[in-house]
């Protein structure tokens, strides 16, 4: 538990720091971008906005998850993690739908825009960006070296912390952004096509949209209360089977509370109920050892022909 409080500090820290310069940055970026008309700018500090809005749920998220657990959430708030990741993925495939469509209106009628201001306001935002993927970065090399140690030394699959991911993947998309834009200006500056404008916020929905799609699909899961993608239903089955004693399982149901944290619940039969306490022991430890479930609820049921398993 202490592990975990020192790790949530950490990326609180880190997102806090974040969020600071993506907010400055933004109101920068949205009044240069109205002042010269370019969407690309415009696109890119709306980004910005979404991506402030995400790193303050992250933020809360995280302090959520610190509250202990009460008679009505016997889970604590952990999914609060996940909810956010939720919002947050929803935002950003709102935003590149707007973007696109706001780019399709500049294809037809193209206005004419200053390079210069562009470049200037965009490379700001570069180094912003680049400096705040340093600072998740190193938080995530700490959580993913943590995550290796226990791989390593118990052989349990681990997953990363949606929520970090998440926030590390809005401010590397700000980056590839940023970029978009330096280089559009440039190109408006030197040769006047001003469609670059729109076509460079398309290439930026583009790269957005498909990782942004797999952090919804990651949370819907979770919500859903699917089974890890990293762990095999029937693999546990066979393991909890493998048990001397157990003639039968089922009902089982495998879950994630939150990024790192796994449920599991079962129905297991056996033949010897005066073995049911070593036998749950040594399913219980299995499921920590083997597939880092910590939170599992097994009910021992005594075997009978009619079982039906």
């Amino acid at each position: 538990m202490e592990r975990i409080v020192s790790g949530s500090n950490n990326r609180k820290k880190a997102l806090k720091v974040v969020l600071l310069l993506t907010s400055a940055y933004f109101v920068i970026q949205i009044i240069v971008g109205f002042m010269i008309g370019s969407l690309a700018v415009i696109s890119d500090a709306g980004h910005m906005l979404i991506d402030s809005a995400g790193l303050v749920m992250a933020l809360l998220a995280i302090s959520f998850t610190q509250k202990p657990a009460t008679p009505a959430r016997t889970y604590g708030f952990y999914r609060a993690e996940i909810l956010a990741s939720l919002l947050n993925s929803i935002f950003l495939i709102l935003l590149a739908v707007f973007i696109t469509f706001e780019a399709f209106q500049r294809v037809l009628h193209p206005s004419q825009i200053s390079g210069f201001p562009m470049i200037i306001v965009a490379s700001v935002g570069l180094g912003i960006n680049l400096l705040g993927i340093r600072l998740l970065g190193k938080v995530r090399l700490k959580n993913r070296t943590s995550q290796d140690y226990r791989k390593e030394k118990y052989n349990v699959p681990v997953e990363e912390d949606l929520n970090l991911h998440g926030a590390y993947l809005e401010v590397l998309a700000d980056t590839i952004g940023s970029l978009g834009v330096i280089a559009a200006g440039i190109i408006i500056q030197t040769t006047g096509f001003y469609l670059v404008d729109p076509l460079i916020s398309v290439g930026i929905v583009a790269l957005i949209f498909p990782r942004t799609w797999l952090l919804l699909k990651k949370a819907i899961h979770i919500l859903i209360e699917g089974t890890p993608s990293h762990l095999c239903h029937e693999e546990i089955k066979r393991s909890i089977l493998s048990v001397r004693g157990v003639t039968g399982v089922f009902d089982l149901h495998i879950l994630t509370i939150s990024s790192g944290i796994h449920a599991l619940s079962a129905h297991v039969v056996i033949i010897d109920n005066n073995r049911a306490s070593a036998i749950l022991q040594e399913i219980n430890s299995i499921l920590e050892k083997d597939y880092d479930i910590t939170h599992a609820t097994i009910q021992i049921e005594a075997y009978h022909e009619s079982t039906n398993i």
